[in-house]
Order: C-alpha cells, then sequence, then structure tokens
C-alpha cells in the first residue's frame, strides 16, 4: 500500500508520494493517477526521490510531463499535515506499474 499526501493550495490539488517507498512513478503512472475519472485526480503531483540527508523532489503535471519544481510546490512541500490522506492500494500499483511499462514496451 501507498501513502499519498493531498494539499489543496490556491484551487490547485497538490498529491505528494514518497518514490523511494517501492513504487517510483514514470510519465503514464502519473496520468493514470492524476486522472480525475479513472484514478485519483489531482493539478500537479510531487515525487520523493531523495534521502534524509539529502532531500529532492521530482514535479509532474497531470499529462505526465516532468518539470523543474516551482516556488508553489516548494510552499506546498513546507506545510506539514495533508489535507487528506490516500491509501493506494497494491491492485491500483500493479495498474500503474502497467502503465509504465506498457509506455516503455510501446518506446523501446
Amino acid at each position: 500500500m501507498l501513502v499519498v499526501r493531498n494539499y489543496i493550495v490556491d484551487d490547485q490539488e497538490y498529491m505528494v508520494l514518497d518514490g523511494t517507498a517501492g513504487f517510483m512513478p514514470g510519465s503514464e503512472a502519473v496520468r493514470l493517477l492524476t486522472n480525475r475519472r479513472i484514478g485519483v485526480g489531482a493539478d500537479r503531483v510531487l515525487v520523493f526521490t531523495g534521502t534524509d540527508s539529502v532531500p529532492s523532489f521530482v514535479a509532474y503535471t497531470p499529462e505526465g510531463e516532468q518539470q523543474e519544481l516551482t516556488a508553489a510546490d516548494y510552499r506546498v512541500l513546507s506545510y506539514t499535515k495533508p489535507d487528506y490522506e490516500i491509501h493506494i492500494t497494491d491492485c491500483f500499483i500493479r495498474r500503474l506499474k502497467a502503465a509504465d511499462h506498457t509506455d516503455i514496451a510501446a518506446v523501446g
């Protein structure tokens, strides 16, 4: 199970997850995750990719495009209490992994 923390800031919904906790989403997984009809839904995804001593994050748009962190992203990361948490089931994580795998196979 994967815990996703969601924050609502300036009418934007941010999803923050730990990519070092067993699953690092790729572009297609982010697209599925942010889809409000068949996924969880969000306007931006921030994925923790670092360590305790060297924290780092990757930002994604709902279209799965990786971007540089913005000032708004850093503001969200400074919050200590999420608006709500979502627990992603192992079944849905398998769907996310399959989406990334299909994307990689199509490229290769």
